[in-house]
């Protein structure tokens, strides 16, 4: 059974009677088997770390030094709803199809939490991608001037989850407007479990500001949030935290006599 659930892992399709029909005309014991069972098992486990790997490169999401759930200091996090942020790992908003919005000031965990999620989500086999606003926008100008932009809308749209860092940094043209509500749009369509995470300084009621668009395509911000998890978070920025911080005086030099 170990095997055949590992052989499905490594995506063949093993049944228990075939192995049952090979141990037999291979005359294997149950020492062999359990070889057979060990050796599956870690052919599986290896392609598993190796799919994730190749998901957290592929997210853009930092290797080296990762951000995860555990690494974020919750005990900084007061207040009624703070439970709220603290159940984020469980990806519900991902099966539930709901975008999420962090919204607050510099170095309060914004970043942190948007690319947790990410991470978290390439741990469960879930595509994540993440870039910066500013890098959306340079990447629907070119594909906007291309005159073909179907291929960049479709690696926008496919990521299981979608991270946009620091909305309002930039000002999307009419162009980059049209192109960035054409994904959303589809995204908002897609039946399989999706999330879009965005990151903002600015409260939602000003980001009109960084779009530009007649009346009717700015009301498709309004699509943005229909099924969304909208966090306003307060407090001092985190940043430097980790510091040590030392306080020195330079004090006069002694004068010599002579």
């Amino acid at each position: 059974d170990q095997v055949t659930t590992s052989a499905g892992e490594l995506g063949l399709n093993l049944m228990i009677e075939e192995l049952a029909t090979l141990a037999e005309r291979s005359d294997m014991g149950e020492s062999e088997l359990e070889a057979v069972a060990s050796v599956f098992a870690y052919l599986a486990r290896k392609s598993h770390e190796t799919t994730i790997a190749t998901m957290l490169r592929l997210s853009r999401l930092p290797r080296k030094e990762p951000k995860t759930f555990e690494g974020f200091d919750f005990s900084r996090i007061q207040g009624r709803d703070a439970a709220a942020l603290k159940k984020l790992s469980a990806l519900t908003n991902l099966h539930a199809r709901k975008k999420i919005a962090l919204i607050g000031p510099h170095g309060i965990g914004k970043t942190h939490l948007a690319q947790a999620y990410g991470y978290e989500c390439c741990q469960r086999g879930y595509k994540a991608y993440i870039l910066k606003a500013t890098e959306l926008r340079d990447k629907l100008a070119k594909a906007a001037k291309s005159g073909n932009p179907a291929k960049t809308i479709g690696s926008l749209v496919k990521p299981s989850c979608l991270i946009i860092d620091e909305i309002g940094r930039c000002t999307f043209d009419k162009a980059c407007t049209d192109l960035f509500f054409d994904v959303i749009d589809r995204r908002y369509d897609k039946e399989c479990p999706n999330t879009l995470i965005l990151t903002s300084n600015f409260p939602v009621i000003n980001w009109d500001e960084f779009f530009t668009g007649d009346e009717t395509l700015l009301c498709m911000l309004d699509r943005v949030f229909d099924k969304a998890t909208v966090f306003m978070m307060k407090g001092p920025s985190y940043r430097g935290a980790g510091l040590d911080t030392y306080s020195v005086e330079a004090v006069p030099s002694a004068i010599k006599l002579r």
